[in-house]
């Protein structure tokens, strides 16, 4: 109806040079290009950006990037600059901004590994771990990818998972599936390194190549998933992290439904040769080409998936191994700081905290790498940053204004901590755990304590380390790893 009400409203449709390549069929005019009819889209910004929105805010869409975002439109709708509106609209999206990681670089020459044959031979496996934990018992996601198409598969799990386990996922999930890959890649984790998945790995005429230690980017196409799968559950669930188990059949559809940039279509396409409908949006019917037409045109589709994944990977080589350079703000430029360093009472993990909080104010710059901000009083932490931590806000509407993610700062026991800190008085300690953090030879033990905090419910109980509370909470800290202790 929309649509119907805008065309009435655009000069371009009363032009009849401007019809001779459309046709109208119920209503609305369609526009046909080879197989594929599209809806033209009156020159109405509403309605446009409306679209756009429904196509990058939908949960199987999966808040994606402006090249993803113009191919899904395009697969319904058409209007002229869709490509400009569409970076646009991605690059004005608070959710994005807040969410998203910005790419960086470190040293070492980045080394891919070849590129397969043939759609799952070659599979990259990795685990998301250290999520907050759901009612099902899962703080982990097992990532599952194949190295030419680049469908995923994603299995939830927990991060006490096992070979065993982690093999039954592996077999559920994809040799089911897809059958036997030649080779698995994955990273040098303690279920990749045991005599059990080597012995499986031997029976079932799989090989097992491990990532170099300390380098994993001999596997980062799981590290990019995984980077992006993060992405997607804090836009997905993040005003409600401890449910984000529930999102990842949307997050699963939404990157195998994305064309690839490295191979220029979709898993989905590359996989099945068609492209699966949206529930929110059906696509138009399209005239189905003969049998044999089809197979031919889906062999070359692979063939070309191939050529541009080689290119893909020289291309990431090449941007890899780039150096950084010089970024400077100027004084009123609205901007997001990264949360990165900063410590807050938030409830659940920080795994789904948002990346990015603002925006604020640029007060000035301080030398030619740091920047000092206009921050609210109440953050009581130091304004200046290094500019590796600032990013700049695109678009007028203030962040805390939206409503797809969460304020940078809930109401609650929530504050932040660095130098002068607000205190919260505790209720009682309920519980106590450690916890192992870091990488390889940086693990260390972490003691925690979850706390009541007086005057708040329970939502905003939360896991504390040790050295968060005073010396005075030592024996009711004592009592709650006691109890901790004999319950187990």
């Amino acid at each position: 109806k929309r649509l119907k009400t805008a065309y009435a409203s655009d000069p371009w449709f009363a032009t009849p040079e401007n019809m001779e390549s459309l046709r109208r069929q119920n209503g609305l005019w369609l526009q046909t290009e080879g197989s594929v009819t599209r809806i033209v889209v009156p020159n109405d910004d509403a309605l446009r950006r409306d679209i756009l929105a429904r196509f990058h805010k939908d949960p199987l869409a999966g808040h994606p990037g402006s090249t993803r975002l113009v191919e899904l439109v395009r697969r319904s709708f058409w209007w002229p600059r869709l490509v400009t509106d569409a970076e646009n609209f991605v690059r004005t999206c608070s959710s994005c901004q807040r969410n998203k990681a910005l790419s960086g670089k470190g040293r070492g020459l980045l080394q891919p590994l070849p590129v397969p044959d043939a759609p799952w031979e070659s599979v990259s496996m990795d685990f998301v771990v250290a999520l907050p934990k759901t009612e099902g018992g899962y703080d982990s996601v097992l990532v599952m990818v194949d190295r030419l198409t680049k469908m995923v598969h994603l299995a939830p799990c927990t991060s006490s998972c096992t070979a065993e386990q982690t093999a039954r996922l592996f077999f559920d999930n994809v040799v089911r599936l897809h059958g036997v890959p030649k080779n698995v890649v994955s990273d040098r984790g303690s279920q990749f390194r045991s005599k059990f998945w080597e012995a499986l790995c031997k029976l079932v005429g799989m090989r097992a190549n491990l990532s170099t230690a300390y380098h994993p980017q001999s596997d980062g196409q799981t590290e990019r998933t995984n980077r992006t799968l993060g992405d997607m559950l804090r836009n997905f669930a993040g005003r409600t992290p401890l449910v984000w188990d529930t999102f990842l059949t949307a997050a699963e559809f939404a990157l195998n439904n994305a064309v690839n940039r490295s191979t220029g279509q979709s898993p989905f396409f590359l996989n099945y040769g068609f492209h699966p409908a949206l529930p929110v949006w059906r696509e138009l019917e399209v005239n189905v080409p003969a049998a044999k037409t089809f197979a031919k045109s889906f062999l070359s589709r692979m063939t070309d998936a191939k050529s541009c994944l080689d290119a893909a990977q020289q291309r990431a080589t090449d941007y890899y191994n780039k150096s950084k350079q010089d970024v400077i703000f100027s004084e009123g430029q609205m901007v997001l700081l990264s949360t990165k360093n900063l410590r807050s009472f938030a409830e659940g993990s920080r795994k789904l905290l948002p990346r990015w909080i603002g925006p604020y104010s640029v007060e000035r710059m301080v030398g030619n790498v740091a920047v000092k901000l206009v921050l609210p009083a109440d953050m009581n932490i130091h304004p200046t940053f290094h500019v590796s931590l600032i990013r700049p806000y695109r678009g007028t509407e203030p962040v805390a204004n939206t409503n797809d993610t969460p304020t940078a700062v809930e109401p609650g026991p929530e504050t932040w901590i660095a130098g002068k800190q607000k205190e919260y008085d505790v209720e009682r300690v309920l519980d106590y755990r450690t916890r192992r953090v870091g990488k390889h030879r940086c693990k260390r033990t972490v003691h925690e304590y979850l706390v009541k905090w007086t005057g708040y419910s329970s939502q905003h109980n939360s896991w504390e380390p040790a050295r968060n509370f005073s010396p005075e909470m030592k024996p009711l800290l004592d009592e709650a790893r006691l109890r901790a202790t004999q319950s187990q």
